[in-house]
């Protein structure tokens, strides 16, 4: 007879710990036990007192919002960093009410389930996702209704004006076209768009002075979709199918190629493309505040490199202010904070760019570091030791101070 390891016998000890055998690890458990492990969470959330989630500022303001879980019931709290004071985030009581009436649905005040929550820039007024549908609440008398506006980061189709609203820019036959204000008369400043290589309305952005112009010029790659069958959608009794487009290693990604234009002598200026080969991807073009140039970042395929570039305005030069180029590779998702599932990007610009705030995983450790905008050296490392940050909730320019 063989004999049985330690680790086999830990094993069969789990099992028999579940109410299983070990013949019957291939079998479907019942709705009893799916139900028995549903309630696990609920019962870890109570047993839980005062934990408080990520904190979140309220636009430039002095205060910053958090949702606190204690004993299976959930709070949001508003506290001013000044004074140190907290106070309920809204009358939970009444927007439940609120809410309750607007969907038809019966909602608890300490167990509202908003999603996406966030507030209004002057904190009068908040947002969420309850149940699937889009609502605005309004703080100061609790009242609620669905939310009709258009997704965040949608931007619309129309020509874009000039921020002296003299012009015009938009996309005619894959190609950059100009017009003054309430004319229709047409003046082309590119002539390279075709189907194949087109102008994307969406990269259109003008210089805060009204003189440049950039853009997207697009290559598209192969659009592979992908095909799901949801076998229990939540909105109906029968199968469901859907499809997205999702590339796979090797596939041809779309390739994004960054244009300038001199709009006031009708000229496109060449920008190359050295330090941006191989993009996984690009995010859209940003100026600078004094028009002196744009940025954008530069993804490389493989995400082991990642850049932020600067175009010059009257020349077109490209040059990298920060190139992170780690050894494995670029965690590029947002760190916002959270204990379990945080990235490691984190940007922020100081007097126009002539400083940004950088996040990077250099020596070894997730730490911030100050770069000089203009030379793109770093002048000093911010944080420092054998921890990381997880997130900035916020940046004092004034006083130089970091939470």
């Amino acid at each position: 007879m063989k004999s049985i390891s330690m680790l086999q016998l830990v094993c069969i000890a789990i099992l028999l710990s579940f109410g299983l055998s070990v013949t019957d690890t291939k079998a479907q458990g019942t709705s009893v036990d799916y139900e028995r492990a549903k309630s696990l969470k609920a019962k870890y959330e109570a047993a839980a007192i005062d934990i408080a989630g990520p904190a979140t500022w309220i636009g430039n303001s002095n205060r910053f919002w958090y949702r606190k879980l204690s004993k299976g019931l959930n709070e949001f709290i508003v506290v001013d960093a000044q004074t140190g004071q907290k106070q309920p985030a809204f009358d939970h009581t009444k927007v439940a009410a609120s809410l309750s009436k607007a969907l038809g649905t019966s909602y608890k005040a300490q167990d509202l389930p908003l999603t996406g929550f966030r507030f209004d820039n002057n904190g009068s007024a908040f947002f969420a996702t309850v149940d699937g549908t889009a609502v605005r609440c309004t703080v100061s008398d609790s009242l609620c209704a669905k939310f009709e506006g258009p997704p965040r980061g949608q931007r619309p189709q129309g020509p874009v004006a000039s921020p002296d609203g003299k012009w015009e820019a938009l996309i005619n036959n894959y190609n950059v076209a100009i017009r003054l204000a309430g004319s229709r008369d047409l003046t082309f400043i590119s002539s390279d768009g075709s189907e194949g290589n087109y102008y994307e309305r969406q990269s259109l952005v003008w210089s805060p002075d009204s003189t440049k112009l950039a853009a997207y010029r697009v290559r598209p790659g192969y659009k592979r979709e992908v095909h799901y069958v949801e076998s229990s959608p939540e909105d109906q009794l029968q199968p469901k199918f859907s499809s997205i487009v999702y590339a796979k290693p090797g596939d041809v990604l779309d390739l994004e190629q960054p244009v300038l234009f001199d709009v006031v002598n009708k000229k496109q200026i060449p920008v190359s493309n050295a330090l941006f080969p191989n993009p996984y991807e690009l995010s859209n073009p940003v100026w600078w505040k004094d028009s002196r140039g744009f940025t954008f970042e530069y993804n490389q395929r493989g995400h082991q490199v990642y850049r932020v570039i600067e175009v010059e305005a009257t020349t077109g030069n490209a040059r990298a202010i920060i190139s992170d180029e780690p050894k494995t590779f670029f965690s590029y998702r947002p760190a916002n904070g959270a204990l379990a599932d945080s990235g490691k990007y984190y940007r922020y610009n100081i007097d126009d760019g002539k400083e940004i705030i950088w996040m990077s995983e250099r020596d070894g450790w997730g730490h911030l570091y100050l770069y000089d905008g203009m030379t793109g050296q770093v002048k000093n490392q911010i944080t420092k030791g054998n921890w990381i940050v997880r997130g900035v909730q916020r940046v004092d320019p004034a006083t130089r101070q970091i939470w």
